[in-house]
């Protein structure tokens, strides 16, 4: 639609002058365009323009119209697709032609209409209103894109890097490339019913809160017998705060903590329930847990760790030490006296640990260090023969001396301590925990030569019990079923 113009003839001079029609308030807020065919792509179509207006006489609240080819571009109409440009069209507000849809400038709307297009502008615009997704668009008359209660969509898109075209389609793909987001007209409609059944929830939750305000600042005060204060359980709204990494960290933490209180809670009814589920659940904690105590043990043995710090951690995770022995084991003792000392303090047999093994016998472990060094620096009468270090040699005296010592005073122990009294001191094994293997193959014969001479005392060393760990975490490793077919 062209500008009407009013032509007036001004006598004596021959000239004309041009007054533009003037427009009042209630005139600029009744949507005009203009309508021009185009071909885009080789592919033929129709440019729908707004017509704009600007405040002449403010007192007077005349407008008038803007020149035609400075009408904004609304809309690129095409068979299968709208290609929009929303604006604020409302002359009196502030933001009047700025972008509707943030920096989404562009909103294209795909319908596959495959229909002839209008070439009057106004049918072109009922059109437009027709062919867009009902809920999801402002109409023409409104400026397109995106209605206002679906702004919590672009807003949220915005902040995606580097877009500035938003495409929504009948196709469910959806992707984010190349500044261009493409999401689908379903998943925008889902939006729009979750968006009103927060609005609905909001208002009725608003509702209720009045009333409640209402009940415990009048009605309780009134007759306080028969209305009763309210408590609420909880905060009339809710307060809403981007999680930080800290605090999702810390909300995970609270979340595994109550998984496990709730499998806690709840195990009586799991083992009827889900048996299968439960052993699985247990065998996998196993597996996690023997994984983190084969990676800790490692870290350890590379870090130089003194005497009294590998007794108290065999002490905190007696399963590592119970590797040494053949036959299931309990702690009895840490730091037992074998034989006690004088009043001077002096000739007392303090041992590490004593274990009771599954029947009678009982099994005394010394713990030195994984740096203990278990051989000589120096063969002896030759290039083969490398004799056992003094500190090895020491402990392994040190033991049989506790074995010798609790076997002649076993009716002492037994009276101190009555939960001996199921074992016996015929059978006191001896048990040092010291070095790691010799890498030199030569040093090793030595080394096993002499503990297999060690009658009395086994000695195991710190990398034989990772690697009895490792061994067990590889046999309970899940198994791949075998292929039947």
């Amino acid at each position: 639609m062209t500008m009407t113009e009013d032509l007036q003839m001004e006598n004596g001079t021959g000239g004309v002058t041009i007054t533009p029609q003037p427009f009042n308030d209630d005139d600029v807020l009744r949507a005009h365009f203009r309508l021009e065919a185009a071909t885009e792509g080789g592919e033929s179509a129709q440019k729908l323009f707004l017509r704009t207006y600007k405040l002449i006489n403010n007192h007077a609240r005349i407008w008038h119209a803007m020149p035609e080819e400075e009408w904004p571009l609304l809309a690129t109409i095409f068979p299968n697709s709208i290609i929009m440009r929303p604006i604020h069209v409302n002359p009196h507000a502030l933001r009047y032609l700025t972008p509707k849809n943030g920096r989404f400038t562009t909103v294209i709307y795909v319908d596959d209409n495959d229909k002839e297009l209008a070439e009057d502008a106004e049918v072109a615009a009922s059109q437009i209103d027709l062919r867009l997704a009902w809920g999801l668009f402002d109409s023409t008359n409104n400026g397109l894109g995106l209605n206002k209660d679906l702004e919590a969509v672009w807003q949220g898109l915005t902040r995606i890097q580097d877009v500035d075209v938003l495409v929504i389609s009948q196709s469910p793909e959806m992707h984010a490339k190349e500044g261009v987001v493409s999401i689908s007209t379903q998943d925008v409609d889902d939006l729009r019913r979750a968006f009103n059944r927060v609005k609905t929830k909001g208002r009725k939750l608003i509702r209720q809160t009045k009333q409640s305000i209402v009940h415990d600042d009048l009605l309780t005060r009134l007759d306080p017998e028969r209305f009763q204060r309210i408590v609420r359980a909880n905060p009339p709204l809710v307060e809403v705060r981007l999680e930080g990494s800290k605090q999702a960290a810390a909300r995970k933490r609270v979340e595994r903590r109550s998984n496990v209180q709730a499998v806690r809670e709840h195990l009586g009814e799991l083992i009827t329930e889900a048996p299968q589920e439960l052993m699985i659940l247990h065998a996998e904690i196993e597996r996690v847990t023997l994984a983190k105590m084969i990676v800790d043990f490692k870290a350890k043995l590379a870090s130089k760790l003194s005497e009294r710090y590998w007794q108290t951690f065999f002490e905190n995770n007696k399963f590592v030490l119970s590797m040494a022995f053949a036959r299931p084991v309990e702690l009895a003792h840490t730091q037992f006296h074998a034989k006690g000392s004088t009043l001077t303090g002096a000739g007392a047999q303090i041992g590490d640990f004593l274990f009771r093994e599954c029947g009678q016998a009982l099994a005394i472990v010394e713990i030195k260090t994984p740096e203990t060094v278990l051989l000589q620096g120096t063969a002896y009468r030759g290039q083969d023969i490398f004799g056992p270090n003094s500190e090895l040699s020491s402990a392994v005296t040190q033991v049989l001396f506790q074995q010798s010592e609790l076997k002649q005073r076993w009716m002492v122990h037994v009276n101190d301590d009555p939960s001996l009294r199921l074992s016996k001191a015929d059978v006191v094994k001896c048990v040092v925990v010291a070095g790691c293997l010799p890498t030199d193959p030569i040093k090793l014969r030595s080394f096993e030569v002499f503990r297999n001479a060690c009658k009395d005392v086994d000695i195991v060393t710190f990398d034989e019990l990772l690697a009895k760990l490792e061994f067990l975490d590889i046999q309970l490793a899940p198994k791949p079923e075998p292929d039947l077919f």
